[in-house]
């Protein structure tokens, strides 16, 4: 029996390990698709600014790629933070 949970416990170590190398490693990133069928990818650790449906075209919700993609607030256009602005007309 003690060599059961050994052995689960080694294997759902190794499981957390692989996971967090596919997140941390040098191509993780975000992706987000256009209607039009353009993708866009967002490197780790980047933030995008998304704009909200009119009528409100000057207000952009902050999201970070960690990835996923994480909200964190509503910003103006123009906000420092934002590295990137998503790309429509």
């Amino acid at each position: 029996m003690r060599r059961l949970l050994v052995m689960f416990l080694a294997l759902a170590s190794l499981t957390q390990a692989h996971a967090e190398g596919k997140v941390s490693g040098p191509d993780a990133s975000c992706s987000y698709t256009l209607a039009n069928g353009d993708t866009y990818q967002i490197p780790a650790g980047q933030n995008l600014c998304w704009r909200v449906p009119p009528p409100s075209y000057k207000v952009y919700t902050l999201l970070r790629c960690d990835p996923p993609f994480q909200e964190l607030s509503r910003v103006q256009q123009g906000d420092g933070r934002c590295n990137k602005y998503e790309e429509r007309q």
